[in-house]
Formats: C-alpha cells, sequence, structure tokens
C-alpha cells in the first residue's frame, strides 16, 4: 500500500536550502516498517533515504506526518523528499524518482482454511475486501470500481476483519501485514494466510521535489551514492539491521 495523491496546498514546515552545506528535509508517512516514528532509524526506508543522501554529501532531517500532509508539501514544495513510496503516474508529475532500494509484494490476505482462489480481478468478484481509504495498492485493482470494497483505516483492521469473518478478503504489503501483526496480536498469525499469487511486486523509492530546480541533480547524487552502497555492501547491512523479511 500506499497512500493515494489528494489535492489542495499546505502551508506548513518548509525548508529552503542553500546549495552550500544544504540540509534536505526527508518526509514520509506512518507505514511500519518502512517508515514511522517509532521504529529504528524510523523505519526502513527512511534509514536508507538519510544514509544514501548523506553519503552523496547532503545533510538531512527527517520527518514522520500524516499522509495528506505529506502530500500537500510535494505539491507546495514544502517538503524536499519524500521516501518509502511506490510509483504513482500521479506523484511523479511532483516528484523526480530515484532507482529503488527495495521491495515489497502486496497479497490478499484471507481467513486460514478458506479456499479463495485469486486468478484475476474478475474472479474476486463475490468477495468483500478490506481496503484502506485513499491507499494505492496496484494500478487496476485501485480502479476496480466493481469490486466490493469496504474501506478501513489500517492494514491491521482489515486483518481482524478477516480473522472475524466479517469480510473476506485484505491486502497489502506482506511485509506490511506480518509486522502489523506480530506488533499488535501474533496469534493472529495463525488465523489468516497470504494468497498465492502476489497482486503486484512494488518497489520503494524516495523522489524530489519538483520545485526545487536542483531536483534531477540531487535523485541523481541519490543514485550514484546508492549504486556505490550496493556495491561496498553497506545498503545489505543496513537493510539487514532492520531485518523486515
Amino acid at each position: 500500500m500506499k497512500r493515494a495523491v489528494l489535492g489542495a496546498a499546505l502551508i506548513g514546515v518548509s525548508v529552503s536550502a542553500s546549495l552550500a552545506g544544504e540540509t534536505l528535509l526527508v518526509v514520509a508517512d506512518e507505514w511500519p516498517p518502512f517508515s514511522g516514528d517509532d521504529l529504528p532509524g524510523k523505519g526502513l526506508s527512511v534509514d536508507v533515504t538519510r544514509a544514501v543522501l548523506t553519503r552523496a554529501g547532503y545533510d538531512v532531517e527527517t520527518a514522520i506526518l500524516p499522509w495528506a500532509r505529506v502530500v500537500k508539501g510535494a505539491e507546495s514544495g514544502a517538503y524536499d523528499v519524500v521516501t518509502s513510496l511506490f510509483e504513482d503516474p500521479d506523484m511523479q508529475k511532483l516528484m523526480t524518482y530515484s532507482e529503488p532500494f527495495f521491495e515489497t509484494s502486496v497479497h490478499f490476505v484471507q481467513k486460514s482454511g478458506n479456499d479463495i482462489v485469486f486468478d484475476g480481478l474478475e474472479s474476486l468478484r463475490p468477495y468483500r475486501i478490506a481496503v484502506g481509504t485513499g491507499f494505492l495498492y496496484e494500478r487496476n485493482f485501485d480502479t476496480a470500481d466493481f469490486l466490493k470494497k469496504v474501506e478501513v483505516t489500517t492494514t491491521l483492521q482489515g486483518v481482524k476483519m478477516v480473522a472475524a469473518e466479517r469480510v473476506d478478503l485484505t491486502l497489502d504489503s506482506a511485509h506490511v501485514v506480518r509486522h502489523s501483526i506480530l506488533m499488535d496480536d501474533p496469534d493472529l498469525l495463525g488465523q489468516i494466510e497470504l494468497l498465492d499469487p502476489a497482486l503486484t511486486t512494488q518497489r520503494i523509492h524516495m523522489a524530489v521535489s519538483r520545485s526545487r530546480e536542483d531536483h534531477a541533480r540531487i535523485a541523481a547524487d541519490f543514485n550514484a551514492a546508492l549504486e556505490d552502497m550496493r556495491a561496498d555492501g553497506s545498503l545489505a547491512q543496513l537493510l539487514e539491521k532492520h531485518k523486515v523479511d
């Protein structure tokens, strides 16, 4: 999941960074284990983005904000960098995306012992599916208005509704589903199961606000430093620290 882009502008935090000794403000929404105030390094995505930009020579400040503020700040140019992003055409109009630094599979979740077979979106017509309000999963699913979608506020709420048989399915990144359950109610792991095949595999990026004249340079610097960290093993070490698998 990542949430949909909203309209309007935000009067909020703004950073006007000089080219010399500049500090970039990196923001993300609460989306454990990839981003969150209570996570080590504020989550995998924030930690990786900070490390790579630091390697590229930038000073970095970070903040975890509600998704609506993240998007509005991206639109207004209040924030330099947004991280923990899936590819999204609307966000790509606002921001220059980096190369991906992680990927995750998005799966449907059913109650253990049920026999739902996922064979394309048409196969899901009979089922009630819990979806996060404003969440993005996969473009064809997101726009499939023939499906019976029930809105929830969090992935965990959807999982609990599946376990209680109030809905038939929910969905999200397998990493997010597992982390949400382990942090709240590990017993739920025995009550649900992920459907194969995955709906999609999504790559995770950071992106630089196009309101900055140097957005392309910052993204290029990030990509070069990311490649260096892949080559010397430091990226793998950082990912291992977060143990999201």
